[in-house]
């Protein structure tokens, strides 16, 4: 088992010992256990998964979508500083659509580099909400 604290600006979102924490990072997808190895790293737009027991399948993890932040493996403790996340739950999946084809517009109609970046944040941040929703659709 691993302590996983996982905080935002508004608060400790997550305090409990957990056995699985996959995570996005900006070099890929880790996963961490207990008994893992010191690290620093970045945390990516994407889902976190979290498994507190090894008995849970995949289809029963908690997921999380993150977007941008650090984490910190040490003395088995993951602490993630999300610098925001978005319950499954509250993501509507029409809404994600929509707002995913609107970033793809913005991006083909961006005329400068800071407008084709701001587009495809948006469009990898909606890309992990399509995602998450489709979680969500298919565990109901």
């Amino acid at each position: 088992m691993i302590r996983l604290k996982l905080i935002t600006l508004n608060g400790i979102k997550i305090d409990r010992d957990v056995y699985e924490v996959m995570i996005p990072t900006t070099d890929g997808e880790i996963a961490v256990y207990g008994g893992h190895a010191p690290l620093v790293s970045v945390l990516a737009n994407g889902i976190i998964h979290i498994r507190d027991n090894k008995n849970i399948k995949d289809s029963g993890r908690e997921t999380i979508a993150a977007y941008g932040g650090t984490l910190k493996v040490l003395n088995n403790e993951l602490i993630i500083l999300a610098d925001e996340i978005e319950d499954p739950e509250h993501v509507k999946e029409e809404e994600v659509e929509k707002a995913l084809k609107r970033a793809h517009e913005l991006k083909k109609a961006a005329k400068d580099k800071v407008s084709i970046d701001k587009a495809q944040s948006l469009i990898d941040r909606h890309t992990v909400r399509l995602k998450i929703a489709g979680m969500k659709r298919r565990h109901h």
